[in-house]
């Protein structure tokens, strides 16, 4: 599914703050998993196992492990083609992927900065590109099934990714959010009424019909239809995914006494002064911007944003003297050699209502501070409480 923030992509360089594993990068943009793909990667192999047993018995356990592996291996890769085809298309009209996640069941792709040019249009073009990459994969398997007289252990994985590519586009494309069919209905309505908060509340509500489906299909049907006990695996899944598409909505409706709270919320009345500074500036420099009121210096070269210092970092880099802005180390040691880089989340150009409190959330995490950019500018920093 793709994000689609107004983020300084140096900010998001250091994808490794919360622990992922990064695979490589794109165009600049890294591509990191969450360790916890490696789990959902066990259980989906797990429940898979026995079938593929039954069916290639004969074969021998080391092919049916293979096969168990590549098909593993293969929902990983359909997940990163579909992010990879979010950020392929944004980047046709007009908006940078600067990075890209991916957890098995499901990926994000976050973008930059928009153009002036950008219309809600695009935003939906963005977020169907994904399910229509998996549907593609889908038609693509399915012919060479059909063309090709396939050797049957490549057969079974090349008919289990097929299928699971037609799950992935169908269930994605679903009108709710967070899924990707939730923010093209939000996206299409703002391009037709101008009213973002409606086409938000509206794929909100569709993300809880998603919940109830979902509620419905793993448990409701088979207790109910056919009076069995759905597997361990099924429900691990259902509530992993019903929790996920069940939270964002529940927030995005503003339901509940904190999301409440969260609709009143406007982090500029928390924000603190900044100050903007070059990275050869004297750390001495620095010291004094902080005595004269600044809470965070953001560090830039250029229009690259480096990193930020506050007062609690200085103190922990432990430079005694050199803070001094007469000594001669004040002056050899400058803000780019010991600034510390801010993380993506530590970044938002979401200031008020429940998208702040969750950009709020997030930097908490990664961060002391959160900056707040309003108008492409950074106006100020609020303390997340973070240590």
């Amino acid at each position: 599914m793709p994000s689609l923030p107004s983020t300084p992509a140096a900010a998001a360089a250091s994808p490794t703050a919360r622990g992922e594993w990064v695979l490589g990068r794109l165009g600049g943009a890294p591509i990191v998993v969450a360790p916890t793909s490696a789990l959902l990667g066990l259980l989906i192999a797990a429940s898979w196992y026995p079938l593929v047993a039954q069916v290639l018995g004969p074969y021998g356990v080391v092919t049916v492990l293979g096969i168990v592996l590549a098909t593993v291996l293969g929902v990983g890769v359909s997940v990163l083609l579909h992010e990879l085809a979010h950020g392929a298309v944004g980047s046709l009209l007009g908006r940078r992927p600067i990075r890209y996640e991916l957890y098995l069941w499901g990926g994000l792709t976050t973008f930059g900065g928009a153009p002036a040019t950008w219309s809600p249009w695009r935003s939906a073009a963005v977020s169907l590109s994904g399910p229509a990459t998996n549907l593609a994969l889908w038609a693509g398997g399915r012919a060479l099934q059909e063309a090709v007289a396939l050797p049957v252990p490549v057969h079974v994985a090349t008919w289990a990714l097929t299928w699971v590519n037609l799950a992935l586009a169908i269930f994605n494309a679903l009108p709710g959010l967070p899924l990707d069919g939730g923010h093209a209905l939000a996206s299409l309505i703002e391009q037709a009424t101008g009213n973002r908060l409606l086409g938000l509340k509206t794929a909100a509500w569709g993300g809880l019909g998603v919940v109830a489906l979902i509620l419905w299909w793993w448990v409701g049907r088979p207790l109910i239809l056919a009076g069995q006990r759905p597997d361990t695996f099924s429900l691990f899944l259902a509530a992993m995914v019903a929790w996920t598409i069940g939270a964002t909505s529940w927030r995005t409706l503003g339901l509940g006494r904190g999301a409440r709270a969260a609709q009143r919320l406007d982090l500029r009345t928390l924000a603190r002064p900044i100050a903007l500074t070059p990275s050869r500036t004297p750390i001495g420099q620095v010291r004094r911007m902080l005595d004269e009121g600044a809470a965070l210096v953001l560090v830039r070269d250029g229009d690259q944003l480096l990193g930020a210092i506050d007062q609690a970092g200085l103190e922990q880099l432990d430079l005694h003297g050199a803070t001094g802005e007469d000594t001669a180390q004040g002056a050899a040691i400058s803000a780019g050699q010991v600034c510390t880089v801010l993380p993506a989340a530590a970044l938002t150009s979401e200031l008020t209502g429940p998208a702040a409190a969750q950009a709020m959330s997030r930097a908490r995490a990664v961060s002391r501070w959160l900056v707040l950019i309003e108008a492409g500018r950074m106006r100020g920093a609020v303390p997340t409480g973070a240590r």
